[in-house]
């Protein structure tokens, strides 16, 4: 067999790391990859890290069914620094009678001769190296070829996807949009664990500073020349109910008017336009979604105002997009606007009053419970249910359970 090893920081795991360990298996012709994240990196700080266990679920969570690929946890688990020569040994221990490939990105092919032991890496495994910068590929096949001496160099012709975890990390840290960068379920998971998030008093300070560039007046303007009367009128109760909400739950009452005022800014556009955007957005968008055509104006809405007006304020982005369709894990914006919107001061549906008094109550009860008015109403119709919303049904119920059992635990114990 054909065994090869990759490993890396992964921190967090992207698109470009996917890219690359898919481009290895093809040109390479491996049986197998495996993934691994690294311990402790001779190369960087310790404190850059998000917890190791967290590094891997994100890597499995990656890799989740895609031919070829495999997660390990052998550096994770290890007592010593992460020195590729240690992992090859275990390997060649595993694997006494097949061929090890050692696959690196391009910026660690150029440095690979001051790797620890590098000579021994060589007698041990083919290195294998794909791109990680368009253009380099002339600069990789010299360096190829000043290793050669030592063992067998390969090199991907495959062009690069360019993508950085450093700058993922600062987007997050910003609160700026990185969802395309990776896969929906590692952005779930960063969501969900609050991972890579902005500490102490400069959070504030950042979202004060792009909420100065999305004036509501500005867009209150726009909304009215785009949409009907009573959509417009609609944006502005939605807008109204999510500031308080936000109050109640202790949200930024500004930034949650802006976001439930934009929710619906593509309610109103020919399906061929809305379907367009959505194709192009760039957003995960499951087989569901794009069936039925009362839910693309979420995404279609939040790719626009991103690349129209410029917000790349995740919260914001995120509470257009699942307005629709929920979500397992929504931050408290994305559950406001979600709410917000089922019951602004215009809706009069049946049983509208006890979902207020619900919302204003508890919102991960009010949550669930939307979810289920959702299901049963597209099962009424003979629709989907997108996966999206039986995964964030399955969550909140989950939520549910569990802080029921500890409400029961409590009681027991006195």
């Amino acid at each position: 067999m054909r065994i090869g090893i990759y490993g890396g920081s992964f921190n967090p795991v992207h698109n470009g790391h996917i890219h690359l360990a898919q481009t290895a298996v093809r040109d390479f012709s491996l049986d197998v990859l495996y993934l691994m994240p690294s311990k402790i990196s001779p190369h960087r700080s310790s404190d850059e890290y998000a917890a190791e266990e967290d590094r891997l679920e994100m890597l499995r969570l990656a890799c989740e069914n895609i031919k070829g690929l495999e997660v390990s946890d052998y550096e994770i688990k290890s007592e010593r620094v992460s020195y590729t020569i240690y992992t090859i040994e275990h390997f060649r221990e595993l694997y006494p009678d097949d061929e090890l490939f050692l696959v690196v990105g391009s910026d660690m092919l150029l440095s690979f001769d001051k790797w620890y032991r590098f000579e021994d890496i060589l007698s041990n495994a083919v290195l294998c190296a794909v791109s990680r910068k368009n253009g380099d590929n002339d600069e990789l096949k010299r360096k190829a070829e000043k290793l050669s001496g030592y063992g067998r160099v390969l090199v991907s012709e495959t062009e690069a996807v360019e993508v950085s975890s450093t700058e993922i990390r600062k987007k997050i840290e910003k609160n700026l949009d990185y969802t395309c960068y990776l896969n929906k379920n590692v952005v779930q998971y960063i969501v969900q664990k609050g991972l890579y998030t902005a500490k102490g008093d400069t959070d504030t300070d950042i979202n004060e500073v792009s909420l100065m560039q999305y004036d509501p007046d500005d867009k209150k303007k726009y909304l009215k020349e785009h949409l009907s009367a009573k959509r417009y009128q609609h944006s502005l109760n939605v807008a109204a109910e999510c500031k308080k909400l936000a109050v109640k739950y202790g949200e930024d009452p500004d930034k949650a008017y802006f976001a439930g005022l934009l929710h619906d800014i593509c309610k109103e556009l020919p399906d061929d336009e809305l379907k367009a955007m959505v194709e192009t957005s760039g957003y995960a968008v499951c087989r569901e979604e794009l069936e039925t055509k009362s839910l693309w104006h979420g995404i279609a809405g939040a790719y626009f105002i991103k690349t129209n007006f410029g917000i790349e304020d995740i919260d914001i982005l995120n509470s257009v997009r699942f307005h629709t369709v929920g979500r397992a894990g929504m931050t408290r914006l994305e559950e406001i606007v979600y709410l917000g919107d089922l019951v602004s001061a215009d809706r009069d549906y049946k049983g509208v009053e006890k979902m207020r008094k619900l919302v204003y109550t508890d919102l991960d009860k009010a949550m669930l419970e939307a979810l289920i008015f959702s299901i049963r109403s597209v099962i009424k119709k003979g629709g989907v249910i997108p996966d999206a919303t039986s995964e964030g049904y399955n969550f909140y119920t989950r939520l549910q359970k569990k802080e029921k059992n500890s409400s029961d635990l409590k009681r027991a114990s006195k």
